[in-house]
Order: structure tokens, then sequence, then C-alpha cells
């Protein structure tokens, strides 16, 4: 089957139609975390006009060229941006996110003006679940305490987040992996345009200290319901490139974990996607000192790479980040050869899988 053109992609979604219409919920559904989408469709609608950029908007311009983006790839996703109707941006888009346009500039001293407000309406959101790390520690509290996402939450927006923040007290000398081990498929996406059986693949990402780490995995052939697959020992990396242990930095840690149906996606614009985004991210990092500014970021980069790895014509399921610290996983283990293992839900309502994850003081 022919890949669909980007006109086609656009037009389901703004029509509300076929495969665009769990597209265009899901991104209603978690518009808070879209800022950075707007921001990055405006900065390369910006680009195709040949309008003079901020030094935000060129920040985000020249790490899309850097990792693999032409400019005749920017110009399309720009002219894409600039064809969504008002309507659908009060819908996706959080606030004055919505109201850009390429006669508006937005630098790096706006977006420093508007992080707080960022931070706290994607922390508000229904899907995210913030632990407080201090009590538990000291007794106070329960994990229990702290419900994660119930699965009608998860069926609506397909996303969900964990916050585990915790003041770093401990040296940055233990060296951690953290890495998928297997999955399972519980219900196989049904609206696939592929046979009976599915074709999932998975992207991890992890954002902290300056530093952005993205993985993919294979594409798992033929996976049915009730199947449990294992990812190989360099696969399903998320901290730690090429799954080697490597020390937890300073500040906060986000890691973003995306499951995804493969029908006509070209895999090597699907590598550049989540790159490219993690890199964009990495330049924004140090523009605000706002707590949680972290899990903004790694929030709005999933939304990005749903954004652009939709036109690559493959199917988004589901998507989980994780923001924590060092001092979090150092807690929990203390000592060489001392493991743990997260299971974590990826479904939409349509799609259903588990992931494990496996988080391991190697050193």
């Amino acid at each position: 089957m022919v890949a669909r053109p980007p006109e086609r992609i656009l037009d389901d979604i703004v029509q509300d139609k076929g495969r665009g219409r769990p597209v265009r919920r899901k991104l209603a559904a978690n518009k808070q975390r879209n800022w950075l989408l707007a921001l990055t469709l405006y900065s390369f609608a910006k680009f195709a006009e040949n309008a003079q950029l901020t030094d935000l908007e060129q920040s985000i311009v020249t790490a899309f060229r850097k990792n693999g983006f032409s400019d005749q790839d920017i110009r399309q996703q720009g002219g894409i941006g600039e064809r969504i109707p008002q309507q659908v941006r009060d819908e996706i888009f959080p606030g004055k996110f919505a109201q850009l346009d390429t006669k508006k500039t937005y630098s790096f001293k706006d977006m420093e003006q508007d992080a707080d407000g960022i931070v706290k309406g994607i922390l508000a959101m229904p899907n995210v679940t913030k632990l407080d790390v201090q009590a538990i520690h000291a007794g106070e509290a329960a994990l229990r305490d702290f419900p994660l996402a119930d699965r009608r939450v998860l069926q609506e927006t397909g996303s969900a987040m964990v916050v585990a923040l915790a003041p770093n007290r401990t040296p940055a000398n233990p060296r951690y992996t953290i890495k998928a081990t297997q999955f399972q498929c519980i219900d196989r996406q049904t609206d696939s345009v592929f046979g009976p059986s599915n074709e999932p693949y998975w992207i991890f990402g992890s954002l902290g200290g300056g530093t952005a780490v993205t993985t993919q995995s294979q594409i798992f052939a033929d996976v049915d319901n009730g199947e449990t697959r294992n990812f190989a020992a360099i696969d399903g990396c998320i901290w730690g490139q090429n799954c080697a242990p490597q020390a937890l930095p300073d500040g906060e840690i986000g890691s973003l974990v995306q499951l995804w149906e493969h029908d006509e996606g070209n895999t090597a614009q699907i590598r550049a996607g989540v790159a490219t985004a993690f890199a964009a991210a990495a330049g924004l990092l140090a523009a605000s000192t706002v707590a949680a500014w972290v899990a903004a970021l790694t929030a709005g980069v999933g939304a990005v790479v749903q954004w652009l790895l939709g036109f690559c014509d493959d199917d988004h399921i589901a998507d989980q980040t994780i923001v924590y610290t060092r001092e979090v996983v150092q807690k929990q283990l203390p000592n060489v050869g001392q493991s743990f293992n997260v299971t974590r839900r990826f479904t939409d309502g349509d799609g259903d899988y588990t992931l494990t994850l496996k988080v391991a003081h190697v050193a």
C-alpha cells in the first residue's frame, strides 16, 4: 500500500475522519503539552517564508537542519502548519501558542516568561502523577497514595507522565542502565491497514544534564494478542547510549517512551525525527530555571515526535514520560548489582500493550 501524501494526512486530522480521528483526539486531550509543537511548526513556517528568525526560532530550525532535516522538509512542515485552521489550532494548542503566526515573533525571553505557566499547565493534566518522593522516603506517605492514571484516562489521551523529584544529595559516581527488557501485546491495534498482526516498534529518549540520548527499537514483525517479545541486549536503551552504564547527571532527567505501529513510515525519517526533536529540546533546556522544566520539555518533545512520525504515515499508539532525579534512583538502588523492574501500560483504547523496564546499578 502506498503511503499517504502529507496533505491527505493533514486533511484527515482537520476533518476528524479515518486515521486522522484518533490523532486529533489525542492531540486535543494532550493540549497543554503541544506548546513545543506549535513553536516548531511556527518557526518552520517563518523559515519557509524567509522571515527573520528570533534566537529561539533559529535554534529550533538549526537543530532540525543539523540532525537530518533538509530545508525542503522544514518548508514542507511549515506549509502544513500554516494550513491548520484556527478552530483546530484552538483545539490542539494551548493559549497564546494557538495564536502564533508568521507575523509574530517568539524569543528565548518570551519562553522564559511563559515557562512557569507551561509547566503548571502540563502538571495539571489528568494523566500526570506527581510523587511526593521526600514524603515517601520520610515514611509520611506511601506509593499507593499517588495512583497512576487509570485506564479510562490512558485510553482517551494515549499518554501518561510520572514525576518523581528529590534534591540530589549523593555524588554522581555510580553508573546505571535503564533498559526495556520485554513487552506484551494485550490487544493489537485493530485499525491497522495491514492484516491481523501488528508490527510495533518503540522509541526511547532521555534528556538531562544538557545531553539528549535517543534510540529506536527494531520493528517487531507479526505481533498478535497475548504474545510477549524480548528486546535484544543493545535494543531498548533508555539511559546509557548502546545500553552501556552511565552516571546520572545533576538536575532533572526526562525519559520518553513511545509505542508505534509501523505501516508505511520511512525508518530513516523516523530516526531523524526523534533525534532532532530531542536535540531541539536540549538547545532549549538551559533557557529556563523553572522547576520541572525538563518535564515540560520532555512532554513537548513527545508531541513533536507524535506529529512528525504521524506524517511519516505510521500510527502512534501511546507514550509514557518519566521525570526523575538521580537521588530517586540512588535511594532505591544504593548497592552495585541491585535492580528493579517497572511495568507501564500503553493504550489508546485500540492497541493495548505493557512494557517492562529494568533499572540497574551496574558500577
